[in-house]
């Protein structure tokens, strides 16, 4: 099977399960996905704005939940890893990012005004990887990760 074949079979299953995971919820969604270059994309589409929140969960741990389910039925049982499946609704995800992306534009400020380290909250993997990548942009300031599972945290430091 061609690589561009087993990725539309990939987000073929993977729609389908997460329909199967709304229904099963008693949520009326559609999803509607994408294979972009580096991912398989399913965003969630709700009528009702409860639903949509439903769906994201407090602080996105719902949609989170969905997505880390996604990717372990998807990637069990296979000798090579297809590509990770990313799960929105209601721009939820574009919306996350740019609240990291401020939040590390305004912590690497800070850190150059003031000259001092900034520690950042604990944050997951995704979010983490998020501002790294961004604070890797701005001049004078470098980053590190310290702690250890859920106290994992970025250090922001200036140069």
């Amino acid at each position: 099977m061609s690589e561009q074949t087993e990725n539309q079979t990939d987000l073929g299953e993977a729609i389908n399960l997460l329909e199967g995971m709304l229904d099963r919820m008693g949520i009326d969604a559609t999803v509607e996905g994408e294979d972009a270059n580096d991912k398989l994309l399913l965003r969630i589409e709700c009528e009702v704005e409860e639903q949509t929140q439903r769906v994201i969960g407090r602080r996105g741990q719902v949609v989170d939940a969905f997505q880390h389910l996604l990717n372990k039925m998807l990637h069990r049982d296979r000798e090579e890893r297809t590509k990770p499946v990313i799960v929105d609704a209601g721009g939820y995800r574009e919306r996350h990012v740019e609240r990291l992306e401020g939040l590390a534009d305004r912590t690497a400020a800070q850190a150059r005004e003031t000259g001092e380290a900034i520690d950042l909250n604990p944050m997951s993997a995704y979010d983490r990887r998020i501002v790294h990548m961004r604070l890797a942009e701005i001049d004078g300031v470098s980053t590190q990760s310290e702690g250890e599972g859920d106290s994992r945290h970025i250090v922001v430091l200036p140069e």
